[in-house]
């Protein structure tokens, strides 16, 4: 939950930042977020087994892939304020208890949650990033490590970070989008703009209410604090909650009441006292000035009066916290500003373990062995160009055979690698056994070329070779095209010359003419039939027609 309407009074503050604007940094994070974020994805209900463990795996590939180096921090032990914050939140998370629990029983244990966490745990270690376990508060144990400067800020959304020391603070990723955003609030910019120190957020909590004072103090809300922080000036809430208290006890020793007033100057002092010995504050010894009605005494009581009216805000404020239970807060106040936590030492990372994700993922997530292979190759591939770029002398996992060309993805130059296969890679079922000595993937130019320079030098060798051969073979080519563009031209000419002889008319060579050389012309298949004599008789049509196999008769 962290301070109520913490982030609303912070506002002014927020910084959309590109998480590509991260890369090189490294970040605190509070695990427990992202477990709480992916149990309460609808779409993932009753769809995906262990929805918090799939979406650790892809936020911490994506994150490596950006070259931001994450620290998870653990939960540890809750303090015993938070009794009430963690009874809620313990019910919504996995239903009420089923066993009834004495209603003086303090439940702060973490142990259904915690079972969650250490699940969370061994898959950072097959992926090799490093963890931590705080003493009490995650956020806390992150804040200390902001504090330190071993890392550069937090990614958490509980406000509580800045009450425990926090310097730079992350939260509402957007990791599903073309260009991935998160928003940043930095305390140095909350002290220069909103005047807000550390001491005076605690102050805030208090008021407004936070896990270990979940109502705060009844009665005080929001815009009233923020009207009170402007009037302290150079003083923090703290501060005021001591003066308030000193206040309050020397009220109640004292019992001071309004001393008796001269009518006629209106100061303390009856008017017979002041005729008679005169008055200290008018400065005479006999009698007294008169003042008008509207002066004001400078006496204490008068000058606490109008405090008291000029600021009824503040008084309002005062009087509901002194009757506040648990007034002044101490506990609530050390918890904030008395660190538990202690320095970690070799906070070290590790490569991923194909042979360990894959049984984790087939064992708790139901993942393919080959499918957990496809997404543990990337970070793989990372983690051993980052080695090579920054001289760390390890054992390699994979090793690059060449580069197959340049791609861009996502606006960023890549290069297309063939890698070996590197051992205990399980390929899908439908992959050909030709294609199983190798693996592919795609990486940045400039990662890839700082880790393996001779590999990339080796292909822009063959990437030029190729280039003169194609130019040598266009060269070759645009000649022969020349060459048989002259031959065509002579064979034009030739042909045109023909044409001209042909066109001249008939010549008389040695041969005759050249009429009398023409072919004569081929009879015709079908003559035209005889024409019919006149003069010769009308064939009888009704006489039988001659046979033509009879022999002819000759004559007498």
């Amino acid at each position: 939950m962290g301070v109520n309407g913490l982030w609303s009074i912070l506002e002014p503050v927020r910084e959309s930042v590109p998480l590509y604007h991260l890369t090189g940094k490294a970040l605190a994070v509070d695990l427990s977020l992202w477990v709480c974020e992916a149990q309460s994805v609808k779409e993932m209900v009753g769809r995906v087994t262990k929805p918090h463990l799939r979406n650790l795996f892809f936020r911490v590939s994506s994150l490596t892939q950006m070259g931001i180096k994450p620290i998870f921090v653990m939960e540890g032990q809750a303090p015993k304020l938070k009794s009430e914050t963690m009874s809620k939140r313990n019910q919504m998370r996995f239903g009420p208890s089923k066993k009834a629990a004495p209603p003086t029983a303090k439940k702060t244990g973490r142990s259904q949650f915690n079972a969650v966490l250490k699940e969370c745990a061994a898959m950072l270690d097959c992926l090799g990033v490093p963890w931590v376990t705080a003493a009490g508060e995650a956020e806390a144990m992150c804040a200390y490590l902001d504090a330190l400067g071993l890392v550069d800020g937090c990614i958490t959304n509980d406000g509580d970070a800045f009450l425990y020391g926090a310097q730079t603070v992350y939260r509402n990723f957007k990791m599903n989008t073309k260009d991935p955003q998160v928003e940043c609030y930095k305390m140095a910019k909350i002290r220069s703009e909103l005047r807000l120190e550390r001491e005076t957020l605690v102050g805030l909590a208090i008021l407004l209410g936070c896990d270990y004072l979940p109502k705060g103090v009844p009665g005080v809300g929001k815009e009233q604090t923020l009207k009170l922080i402007k009037s302290l000036k150079a003083q923090t809430l703290l501060q005021k909650f001591t003066d308030w208290q000193r206040e309050g006890l020397e009220a109640q020793d004292q019992a001071v009441k309004k001393p008796a007033h001269c009518l006629v100057c209106r100061h303390p002092g009856s008017l017979k006292a002041h005729e008679r010995r005169g008055c200290a504050l008018c400065g005479s010894q006999h009698f007294c000035q008169p003042q008008d009605y509207d002066y004001s005494c400078p006496c204490a009581w008068h000058q606490a009066e109008l405090a008291q009216q000029d600021d009824s805000t503040q008084a309002s404020i005062k009087r509901k916290t002194l009757a506040s239970e648990g007034f002044p807060f101490t506990e609530i106040i050390n918890e904030f500003l008395v660190t538990k936590d202690r320095p970690i030492q070799n906070i070290t990372r590790r490569k991923p373990s194909m042979l360990l994700m894959q049984n984790f993922a087939s064992d708790k997530m139901e993942w393919p062995k080959s499918y957990t292979s496809e997404k543990v190759l990337v970070l793989m591939t990372y983690t051993e160009m980052m080695n090579r770029k920054y001289g760390r002398e390890n054992t390699s996992q994979i090793q690059p055979m060449r580069v197959v060309k340049s791609r861009v993805r996502s606006g960023v130059a890549c290069f297309e690698i063939i890698w070996k296969k590197p051992d205990h890679y399980v390929y899908p079922e439908d992959q050909p056994e030709e294609c199983r000595d190798t693996v592919s993937t795609v990486e940045e130019q400039a990662l890839f070329r700082a880790a393996y320079p001779d590999v990339v030098e080796s292909f822009l060798k063959e990437m030029e070779e190729a280039k003169e051969n194609k130019l040598k073979q266009k060269k070759q080519k645009k000649r022969k095209d020349k060459e048989l563009g002259t031959r065509l031209d002579e064979i034009s000419d030739l042909l045109s010359q023909v044409t001209l002889h042909s066109s001249s008319g008939d010549r008389e060579g040695p041969f005759g003419t050249d009429a009398d050389r023409a072919v004569p012309a081929a009879p015709e298949r079908n003559p035209p039939a005889p024409e019919r004599n006149p003069m010769a008789p009308e064939r009888n049509p009704t006489a039988p027609e001659r046979n033509p196999q009879a022999p002819e008769r000759t004559p007498r």
